[in-house]
């Protein structure tokens, strides 16, 4: 009877889910403001399992100039020991793919491909990419690797809690954060000006 107690035990805690793989969440809302008026949303998740570190980026978003846009973006990145594993972009414009880019570690550099096939590779390791930002802030980073550019991007401090990056493109992006935590985007970006305002609950 005792050697079956024992068995049963072992068993039990052989079929256990090991806790070491427990996932936490936290999530960030922001709204996408133009002109002092709420014209979409962005969700940003980060997890955590073990030593990989998880980001996700979703928004929606509408603006009317000439006529009506709809942009949608998906944004996500994976960590492993602080160090970026893969990073996607998935971009659409009233239903139209715009971006779809991906960047993946193969051990000695990243294959990049963009929504026309292969893009080519970059041979440094990343600790920081855009969607990651809104959860670090980035005081002692020089670069963020950008998911939409695919290569690294210089971040310059503007004061305390403010940090600017200059895009490819002539755009530029202004981050600023409390407690580590980014709590305002000011976004240069093709069709508008656009501010990602953190919503507080």
């Amino acid at each position: 009877m005792k050697t079956f107690l024992i068995f049963s035990i072992m068993l039990y805690h052989f079929f256990q889910p090991k806790s070491a793989a427990a996932i936490t969440n936290d999530y960030l809302s922001y709204s996408i403001i133009k002109d002092n008026k709420t014209i979409g949303s962005i969700r940003v998740e980060r997890s955590f399992k073990g030593d990989i570190t998880e980001y996700l980026f979703e928004s929606r978003a509408k603006v009317k100039i000439l006529y009506s846009i709809e942009v949608y973006d998906k944004m996500g990145a994976t960590f492993k020991q602080n160090m970026l594993q893969q990073a996607k972009l998935y971009r659409t414009m009233n239903g139209k793919i715009k971006v779809n880019n991906t960047a993946a570690w193969n051990g000695s550099s990243y294959n990049l491909w963009d929504k026309d096939g292969s893009n080519g590779s970059l041979k440094q390791s990343i600790v920081c990419s855009t969607a990651s930002l809104y959860f670090n802030e980035p005081a002692n980073i020089r670069s963020v690797f950008s998911e939409k550019f695919q290569k690294m991007i210089s971040i310059q401090k503007i004061n305390s809690q403010k940090y600017r990056m200059n895009l490819p493109n002539g755009n530029t992006t202004t981050y600023t954060y409390h407690n580590g935590i980014c709590t305002l985007v000011e976004a240069d970006t093709d069709f508008a000006d656009l501010k990602f305002v953190l919503n507080v609950n």
